[in-house]
């Protein structure tokens, strides 16, 4: 059977022009590989993460920049495909859970009552309000508003007093929901996986490839096999 597949009966391997496709094949097929796996970590596609916490369960009463509830080698973000892709060279991942881990985002369970403790920390006794970011509201309705969106960060912030544009202020605002946010790590044996995967199906390719040459091509060209014993 795999005699027949091969058409041994053709002494292909002294036909030029079947060395000449089989090098071409051996080639585009190490071509293809390479680019693929290439194209994955250009893509930020590699390597692939797998979930080892939320962020909301590494805060405690303790306050702590956002930054800090991370080890050097974890990312945070929802979803794992937020980790990946790129634009113009630029990685979505910075966009989304990257850019956090640089702002001066301070976390702790029930944010709202140490709001205090931050603004003798900061310096900053000045609060923005809600959605329209407004400047100049109460301690009171700040903590109010942080209960009311269940916020687990408080973050340092500059903002143009809506009466005095150009007066740069700096506030303390917003509140980070952080319990979708996931903690992410980088998997090898997912990374693995996810190679083979794609080898895989390069294979699959490759493999019609062949069937449509010698069951397809060369049939058409030379006809059935020639050793009538051999034809089953």
């Amino acid at each position: 059977m795999i005699m027949n597949f091969f058409r041994k009966d053709l002494n292909l391997k002294n036909r030029w022009w079947h060395r000449l496709l089989f090098v071409a094949f051996i080639l585009a097929f190490v071509v293809v590989v390479g680019f693929s796996i290439s194209n994955m970590s250009n893509d930020a596609q590699l390597p692939k993460y797998t979930k080892v916490g939320m962020l909301s369960d590494r805060m405690d009463t303790e306050i702590r920049l956002i930054g800090n509830l991370v080890k050097p080698d974890e990312k945070i973000a929802v979803h794992e495909h937020n980790l990946y892709g790129s634009y113009l060279g630029e990685s979505f991942y910075d966009g989304n859970g990257g850019w956090l881990l640089e702002q001066e985002y301070y976390c702790s369970k029930n944010i709202s009552d140490k709001v205090e403790e931050i603004s003798r920390q900061t310096g900053i006794y000045d609060y923005s309000g809600p959605k329209d970011y407004t400047i100049g509201g109460s301690l009171e309705d700040f903590k109010k508003y942080l209960l009311k969106v269940n916020a687990n960060c408080v973050d340092v912030r500059k903002l143009d007093p809506s009466d005095q544009i150009g007066n740069v202020k700096t506030v303390l605002g917003w509140g980070l929901e952080a319990d979708g946010m996931a903690v992410w790590q980088e998997s090898l044996i997912k990374s693995i996986f996810a190679v083979l995967q794609t080898l895989f199906f390069i294979a699959i390719g490759s493999l019609v490839l062949l069937v449509l040459y010698y069951k397809v091509f060369l049939y058409i060209v030379f006809g059935r096999w020639r050793n009538d014993k051999d034809k089953n």
